[in-house]
């Protein structure tokens, strides 16, 4: 049991997900995986990591896969090599396709990209069927990027439920949603849910990736780190942001109604996702001197990040500007009066 939790997934990605890594292992090593999984968070790039590592692990000719893991995760765990390179020799060639993300057989992507309507093709849903129902010697894996109801045409939606119901071969299907709620209820229902820890960059990823810190580009005055629409965003947000005044100062309804309706003429679906990271940074920027000492702050951040990406994913959903701005504005009204002004 232990040997197989250890040797499952690279030790990076037991480190930033140790409750997916320790439910898959453990369900690997009860041999009670189930045909279908549905990862939720916005750690995409941790949810190809998982995929990947259990396609290797499931895959992998070498006999001691068990004890040391698939002949793919010394590669991952260090620098990047070319699987033709002669250090990955040692290397079984379904280990060598899944490090490519090319094996004929068991790996399989189901993307809304490969048609022209922004939504998974029918006829991919239904030739992906028809290759399933042929037997083969593989566990192919099978990934659905993006398994949210606006992804799907409804026939392709039926042609994948019936597929997961009733799967005629050796499958895994590893589905990708940022929650549970954007999945239709039927395919969520034919999964087990694997819930990711959304990285500190996940969060506010806009900046987060960038160096030197915000604070010193706020004294740099932006020019040398940010393009002339970044600095408009962030200057008129920080003349906007009513909240990141100083705590003394006494915040009303009027307030935050005034601040939706400001933000709301700033946002426009090419801006939403900088503009609510910058909301974030700035809020930390303002108040990390004065609160850090503040045993409610750290659960009051942890409040903040939750409704940034909340008003993000209803932005992907089409609730209204107005809704998504009134919406954001009140709550964090409501979580700041709940922040004590007082130091602890």
């Amino acid at each position: 049991m232990q040997s197989t939790q250890l040797s499952c997934f690279s030790a990076d990605l037991i480190a930033r997900q140790p409750v997916a890594a320790r439910l898959l292992a453990n369900a690997l090593a009860g041999e009670r995986m189930a045909h279908a999984l549905l990862l939720t968070g916005r750690a995409l790039d941790d949810k190809w990591l998982i995929a990947r590592q259990l396609a290797a692990f499931m895959n992998c000719a070498s006999e001691s896969r068990y004890e040391k893991g698939s002949c793919l995760l010394p590669y991952i765990q260090t620098q990047p090599v070319e699987p033709d390179d002669k250090t990955f020799s040692s290397a079984c060639q379904n280990c060598r396709w899944l490090f490519r993300d090319e094996h004929p057989k068991a790996w399989n992507v189901l993307s809304k990209d490969a048609g022209n309507s922004g939504k998974i093709p029918v006829e991919s849903a239904r030739n992906l069927s028809e290759e399933l129902a042929r037997s083969s010697q593989f566990l192919r894996v099978v990934i659905i990027n993006d398994a949210s109801d606006t992804a799907f045409h409804r026939p392709a939606a039926n042609a994948l439920l019936k597929t997961i119901e009733e799967p005629r071969s050796n499958c895994l299907f590893v589905l990708f949603a940022q929650c549970e709620e954007d999945v239709l209820q039927t395919i969520v229902s034919r999964c087990q849910l694997i819930p990711l820890n959304n990285r500190y960059e996940d969060n506010i990823g806009y900046l987060a990736s960038q160096s030197p810190p915000l604070k010193d580009r706020l004294k740099e005055g932006f020019a040398a780190h940010f393009t002339e629409a970044d600095k408009e965003l962030l200057q008129s947000l920080r003349s906007e942001i009513f909240l990141t005044t100083h705590p003394s100062k006494k915040i009303n309804v009027k307030d935050a109604m005034l601040f939706a309706h400001h933000l709301g003429e700033l946002l426009d679906d090419e801006n939403v996702e900088q503009a609510f990271d910058l909301i974030v940074n700035l809020e930390i920027e303002q108040l990390a001197g004065i609160y850090r000492t503040n045993r409610n702050y750290s659960r009051y951040l942890e409040g903040l990040f939750k409704l940034a990406d909340e008003a993000k994913r209803q932005w992907d959903h089409y609730v209204t500007k107005k809704g998504v701005c009134e919406n954001f504005a009140l709550a964090w009204l409501d979580l700041r009066q709940k922040l004590t002004t007082k130091p602890h």
